[in-house]
């Protein structure tokens, strides 16, 4: 790997793409698709945080591995610290209600809601000490 390659791997870019709103600037969505394809087939990107919903996430990894010089899939990432479509309290809510159980039904649904976007790696819970 090149450095550029090495530093582009490390790094984690959030909000490069926005499928979930193209109505808000879709020239602008249709532009930063281009551009973060353009990245991953340079091997230049190694997470993307945010923004990506299943179609895009499968063309990207479609790119990082069948034309990138590294074949190394990109790790789609999201903060589902509240759900990822359903909104549930904080984990921290949660724990005021003296119910682990319904921490664990939260955190399934979010899981599988994550899991049918695109996303495999999550920010969330969120533990406060």
């Amino acid at each position: 790997m090149t450095l550029e390659e090495k530093v582009g791997q490390l790094g984690v870019f959030a909000d490069m793409v926005r499928p979930f709103a193209p109505d808000v600037n879709p020239e602008a969505n249709v532009r930063n698709a281009g551009q973060v394809l353009e990245q991953v087939r340079a091997g230049r990107v190694g997470s993307l945080f945010n923004g990506v919903g299943a179609a895009q996430g499968r063309e990207i990894q479609r790119v990082a591995v069948e034309e990138s010089r590294l074949g190394i899939p990109v790790a789609l990432a999201a903060d589902v610290i509240h759900g990822m479509r359903t909104v549930f309290p904080i984990p921290l809510g949660e724990a005021a209600s003296f119910e682990p159980a319904l921490a664990e039904r939260t955190a399934r649904a979010t899981a599988i809601e994550a899991t049918a976007a695109g996303i495999h790696w999550t920010y969330a819970p969120a533990v406060d000490i």
